[in-house]
């Protein structure tokens, strides 16, 4: 992972961005990086109201982009007195998803930081996040909650594919303080499938229990490779499940502060396998998750 110089963060100025803000700060205080306040204006949503606008301007009073662009500018500064960081603000007009991953990619952020909802009970997630999801230019990081401290557990769903593994490096690259565990997810239908390859010369239960015995010597090789790279420790982990399902409920008996996921491939193959693992975890972890391509 490229050091994280800047740490981009998507505000409307609800509940949820605010969270998202704040914990945007402490990543940037750990990491010595620059804040990139965003905010989106739409301005087809105020379409309708426009002649509306347009009299207000005559009675002098100010536009809802300048209220708004002001409003960005006195939090960023706000944020930069009270925490003695670099703080910028991008004010941008047109569809929230397309201005966070446009801005994302001219400064080339090291990380982007967004709320599921604005307002953190409601069920589900953002429209503006699931574009985002699908073509995020650098890691992602979900938060539903406030940052009232660093992440202490952080869950890194590991498949050793080659995209996992870069979550796995990301994970402890973002959060060297955390206690990290890598979690491998048997899913019994692929033993189900590896049964019928191999007929009945194998025993179903000798076979699971040399999968689970593979997976776990990789499990360790890998974990220890990432240890020895940056002097902390690894834990591992090899349960059956469903992979969403095992990820969520390890996520919760662990227990993590954070789920972090790798998301693979690019289109309707990167849909299909983002709704089986990214999704489901925000949707249902009740942790922050953080998404890596």
């Amino acid at each position: 992972m490229k050091p994280i110089r800047r740490v981009l963060v998507a505000t409307d100025f609800s509940a949820g961005s605010d969270a998202a803000v704040e914990r945007a700060v402490r990543i940037s205080r750990a990491h010595g990086a620059c804040i990139d306040l965003v905010h989106a204006f739409d301005i087809s949503a105020w379409q309708a109201l426009r002649a509306v606008f347009d009299l207000g301007r005559l009675s002098g009073r100010p536009s809802p982009e300048a209220g708004l662009r002001e409003r960005l500018e006195a939090r960023a500064a706000a944020l930069a007195a009270r925490e003695g960081l670099v703080v910028e603000s991008h004010f941008g007009v047109g569809a929230a998803a397309a201005v966070i991953e446009a801005r994302a990619r001219a400064m080339n952020a090291g990380l982007l930081v967004i709320a599921r909802r604005s307002e953190p009970a409601a069920p589900g997630v953002s429209s503006t996040l699931l574009r985002i999801l699908r073509s995020a230019p650098c890691p992602l990081l979900v938060t539903r909650a406030g940052a009232a401290a660093d992440y202490a557990r952080v869950l890194t769903a590991v498949d050793l594919r080659e995209v996992s593994r870069q979550a796995a490096a990301d994970a402890l690259e973002l959060f060297p303080t955390a206690a990290h565990r890598l979690l491998y997810v048997v899913d019994p239908q692929w033993e189900s499938e590896v049964q019928r390859g191999h007929g009945d010369d194998v025993p179903l239960g000798e076979l699971i229990a040399s999968l689970h015995a593979r997976a776990q010597l990789q499990l360790e090789a890998l974990a220890g490779e990432l240890a020895a790279a940056r002097g902390v420790t690894v834990d591992v982990a090899v349960v059956e499940a469903i992979p969403a399902l095992g990820i969520v409920q390890h996520a919760a008996t662990w227990p993590a502060d954070c789920v972090v996921v790798g998301r693979h491939g690019q289109g309707l193959v990167a849909d299909a396998l983002l709704g089986s693992t990214a999704l489901d975890a925000i949707h249902h972890s009740g942790r922050d998750v953080l998404v890596v391509s």
